[in-house]
């Protein structure tokens, strides 16, 4: 909970990240030290080395390390893991013998090798401010509220925020991180659970309408902002026997949509209602790029014609861009697309 300027109840902006689950074995890069779970430093690496599980312990090159969790700590440059460079420390547990390998840096470096991988990169300074904001502030509520696993805050893919250690990093992307230190989003005096999305086609739908989760500061709005997306308006033309077969049916003969307020509900295959989200998830997320489309047959040829991609929930982030290019900062920004929230600062 947020009590001033700071959280309290103790938290600490350190994140983990679970970058490998359920592996045997990877690849480590660097000179760090070893420590055990009290911090006791137990051996040092230099160079590559493989790290593995072993029976009742975790094997580092030649050494067997009788531990259910060690960590590598290097005080100068980042660490690889399977050729991938990452700040702060690497930890690797051990769990019925396999490895859970988690990233623990602070928040900040998070955020800053997130930006690029959740935005484009030549989008404004002030459109990636407002995306530091959203990753910082999508992270401390997982953490708090949600984390993944016992092990690790939150995965490094769309399940939570895409992160590949610093490979992705800018200039721009540390300059917005920098500038926004310590900034969430928050109704009250908790951290929002914030929602966005790549384009949203015209119009911002409700958590209401889409996924019957009514919360005050995701309502439904137009945005102008947006209309320099790719996907701003597609289309897309299959066959029949494509679809039939990404169903598992024998044949398609019509599709017909049950819209809500402004997107589509469902989905009726010859008379069979599916969600709208399990017929994306069947046919293609990036083929059907959204949930807002309509569907006119022609031949044996389905026409999908859309707007935007993604759920259309929260932040919109080629509007984002689009209102950043238009002078807008990221305070007004979030104030756009997020009702009845503030920005503060966590620390």
């Amino acid at each position: 909970m947020l009590d001033g300027d700071g959280l309290s109840n103790g938290f600490t902006h350190f994140l983990r990240i679970g970058i490998k689950t359920d592996i045997s074995s990877f690849s480590l890069e660097g000179d760090a030290s070893i420590s055990d779970k009290k911090e006791h430093i137990v051996g040092e690496i230099q160079g590559g080395v493989t790290v593995s599980a072993d029976s009742g312990g975790i094997r580092v090159g030649g050494r067997v390390f009788k531990e259910e969790m060690i960590k590598f700590t290097s005080e100068l440059i980042p660490l690889k893991v399977g050729g991938r460079m990452f700040r702060g420390e690497i930890e690797v547990y051990l769990k019925n013998a396999k490895l859970i390998v988690v990233n623990k840096l602070d928040i900040e470096d998070y955020v800053k090798g997130v930006i690029n991988k959740e935005s484009i990169p030549s989008w404004p300074l002030e459109a990636k401010k407002t995306q530091a904001v959203l990753a910082r502030t999508f992270a401390v509520y997982q953490k708090m509220f949600n984390p993944r696993s016992a092990y690790f805050d939150l995965a490094p893919t769309v399940l939570d925020q895409v992160y590949d250690g610093l490979g992705k990093e800018d200039v721009s992307s540390a300059q917005a991180v920098n500038e926004t230190k310590g900034e969430i989003i928050t109704l009250g005096n908790n951290p929002a659970k914030i929602y966005f999305h790549s384009t949203c086609g015209g119009t911002v739908s409700s958590s209401a309408e889409i996924w019957k989760m009514d919360e005050p500061h995701l309502q439904q709005l137009s945005c102008p902002y947006c209309t320099k997306s790719s996907l701003y308006r597609w289309t897309r033309k299959l066959k029949a026997s494509e679809i039939a077969k990404k169903l598992g049916s024998k044949s398609v003969k019509s599709i017909k949509t049950v819209r809500g307020k402004t997107r589509v509900e469902s989905v009726v295959v010859d008379g069979k209602k599916i969600p709208v989200n399990k017929f994306r998830e069947l046919v293609g997320f990036s083929v059907i790029w959204s949930n807002d489309f309509t569907v006119s047959k022609s031949g044996d040829t389905f026409v999908f014609s859309g707007k935007g991609a993604g759920h259309g929930v929260g932040v919109c982030q080629w509007g984002m861009a689009g209102m950043a290019k238009l002078g807008k900062n990221h305070y007004e920004i979030l104030k756009f697309y997020l009702k009845g929230i503030e920005v503060r600062k966590m620390y």
